[in-house]
């Protein structure tokens, strides 16, 4: 053992001081009394007393003496010479990401990280600095360039793991950032090795510490909702097994955040493979979906990561929605409505009353009712005039189909609308409010637009064949889909049917909505005010089920759900790796070769703070102990009767009488 400022022992000369002040003080304690006759006796014998006395065995002194060496100690900051992994100007990057928190270590990879973390800042010497940076989905430094090891332990103790993957690339950014002007920069990255392979080089010195020893873990690869025409909903599910070993797992599905088990059936999944589930039918009315994957009891397969074990979908809000189609028997639309994604077709003729339920889009060919229901509406061939349009005479077009070049709903439309042929039309007016989508000899062929609250669009023509051959061509069903996908309900986000943690998420206040409120996996909410007609959403970092209701007036207007899910085949696979790479440099385990500083002053400084209370509480205990007058007894042979005993404290032997 070492020390790095020896001639802080010489400060252990104050002893002496101490010590002489014990050899010269007095030992007496001042009481208040009524008359000094009876105690002259006893001021003669003070005023006779030396100046210097024997030293005699104190706990006070011996205690003080005691406190003083441990602080001497820790002023002149003892050490030992250890092996360290690295030291100077040093960048910590902690991986935080789903796969760290694997328990093939106890407790898990990131506890342990953190240990790895907080030994490095005991070896760091007096220039040494550290910034540690915690590698999340978004990287996050949690302390810069700092020499202070309180502030340091304090940073890495209060990082947390993280339930997504890691950005990797923005967090040797920082690093690099933290190069400049410096020449011995050295970036140490404590993880489990599943970093990206193509990283960009980062200027110094690069270590990595590996964490982990297992790569068993089973995982939710997958998960979606989808619905064939015609069918009922169904479930896609990829279930993965990372480890060397086939497993034997149970899949558990629970519906619109319910407690009740809908489903669980038992799959078994090769070692690394997978197993794709298709055979679960869903009932039409659910909105949203849990599934979790568990081991049978008694298994010996192995499992020892949790967060991929569970995923959520919602349903698949694509397509027009609920349609009714008014026709006589026009196969042509009834097969292509029948073909669309996300639409559910109900179909009556045009002699029956329309249903009193409400639907999304209302399709009627070659009839119109007298009053038109609220909602959005396909008009094919309408006999009749409305209040927003005009129905003219008929007309037998003969120049070539002209799309709108600059509506994005006919970009993919203009060389198939060009080779098609109509026999008859119905020509249009008083359609100020509509876009023309495509027009043959001036006249309007497709147009669309919004009524008020509603969206519209008319095809003036019979869609049969022979009238038009439109309807045997790849135009049709092209034209036919980008409507429907116009004619999708407003959505309240822009979220896909499933996004990685952190991923930003558009929400729009449609109506009259003055606000919105998201509420996370975990139960607790978010409130995004509409200062404009869109805000933007980015804590997505949990995994899950979230909730965005818009409100007005504190009122609820709407709600849609989005998923978010950890599907990161980088984070499953959790078999720790022996080497990384960075830019083009694949770096090992970093060897401990280079000696670094273990100091003890701060044990030193806390045992002599601990001492000097012990002091404290030793002398305020010796203060309680009160001194006692005693008298002796009646007839006791003294010349004034009385004998008086004084100074009888704690263990003291000394008795001072005075007769009087």
């Amino acid at each position: 053992m070492s020390l790095l400022t020896p001639l802080a022992l010489a400060l252990s000369a104050l002893a002496l001081p101490i010590i002489m002040l014990y050899m010269l003080r007095l030992r007496r304690i001042e009481l208040p009394i009524s008359s000094t006759f009876l105690w002259r006796q006893l001021v003669r014998d003070r005023e006779a007393n030396a100046p210097w006395q024997r030293l005699r065995f104190s706990w006070l002194l011996a205690l003080q003496l005691l406190a003083l060496l441990a602080l001497v100690l820790a002023l002149a900051r003892p050490f030992v010479e250890i092996s360290t992994i690295s030291t100077g100007r040093l960048v910590l990057l902690l991986d935080a990401s789903a796969s760290m928190g694997a328990t093939d270590v106890s407790p898990s990879r990131f506890a342990r990280a953190r240990e790895i973390a907080l030994g490095l800042v005991d070896t760091l010497g007096q220039d040494d600095t550290m910034t540690v940076i915690r590698v999340g989905a978004v990287p996050e430094v949690l302390a810069a360039a700092s020499r202070d090891r309180v502030v340091l332990r304090g940073a890495i103790r209060g990082a947390t793991p993280s339930d997504s993957s890691a950005d990797w690339e923005a967090a040797l950014t920082l690093a690099a950032a933290g190069a400049v002007g410096v020449s011995d920069l050295k970036v140490i990255i404590i993880s489990d090795g599943g970093l990206p392979s193509n990283l960009p080089p980062v200027p110094g010195e690069v270590r990595y510490v590996p964490v982990g020893e297992r790569g068993d873990n089973l995982a939710i690869s997958a998960l979606a909702v989808s619905a064939l025409p015609g069918q009922p909903p169904q479930l896609f599910a990829r279930l993965s097994n990372y480890g060397g070993e086939p497993a034997e797992v149970i899949l558990d599905v629970r519906l619109d955040d319910s407690d009740v088990l809908y489903t669980a059936r038992r799959y078994t999944v090769p070692a690394q493979g997978y197993v794709d589930v298709f055979d679960v039918e869903l009932p039409s009315t659910f909105q949203s979906l849990a599934a979790r994957l568990t081991l049978p009891a008694r298994a010996g397969e192995r499992d020892y990561l949790r967060a991929d074990n569970s995923a959520v979908a919602v349903r698949e809000r694509l397509g027009a929605g609920r349609v009714l189609l008014v026709t006589d028997e026009n196969l042509f639309l009834e097969q292509i409505f029948r073909s669309l994604r996300g639409v559910e077709l109900y179909q009556v003729a045009s002699t029956e009353e329309l249903p009193s339920q409400s639907f999304d889009l209302y399709v009627f060919d070659r009839a119109l009712p007298s009053t038109l229901p609220e909602g959005d509406l396909l008009l094919i061939d309408p006999p009749t005039s409305t209040a927003f349009f005009q129905v003219e005479a008929e007309y037998a077009p003969a120049g070539i189909v002209r799309v709108n070049p600059e509506d994005a709903r006919m970009r993919n439309l203009g060389l198939y609308m060009e080779q098609v042929h109509i026999a008859r039309m119905r020509a249009l007016s008083n359609i100020g409010w509509a876009t023309v989508l495509a027009e043959v000899d001036g006249y309007p062929l497709v147009v669309a637009g919004e009524v008020g609250a509603r969206q519209v669009a008319i095809l003036p023509f019979d869609a049969r064949y022979p009238n038009t051959d439109m309807v045997l061509q790849p135009a049709w069903p092209i034209l036919m889909a980008e409507l429907a996908a116009w004619f999708s309900p407003s959505r309240i986000t822009d979220a896909s049917a499933s996004l990685p943690p952190g991923a930003p998420v558009t929400v729009r206040f449609l109506g009259d909505a003055d606000e919105a409120v998201i509420r996370r996996p975990n139960g607790h909410s978010v409130t995004l005010q509409a200062e404009t007609s869109t805000a933007v959403f980015a804590d997505t970092l949990q995994p899950g089920l979230y909730t965005v209701t818009l409100r007005v007036d504190g009122a609820a207007l709407e709600s849609e759900q989005f998923a978010v899910n950890l599907f990161d085949p980088a984070e499953s696979q959790i078999a720790p790796r022996s080497s990384i790479t960075v830019g083009t440099t694949e770096v090992g385990q970093g060897a401990r070769q280079e000696t670094g500083r273990r100091e003890f002053w701060p044990w030193a400084a806390a045992i002599g703070l601990l001492l000097l209370l012990l002091e404290w509480w030793v002398y305020q205990r010796s203060l309680r102990r009160t001194p006692r007058l005693v008298l002796s007894r009646p007839g006791a042979r003294t010349a004034g009767g009385w004998r008086t005993r004084v100074w009888r404290l704690g263990r003291a032997r000394r008795r001072d009488r005075v007769s009087g």
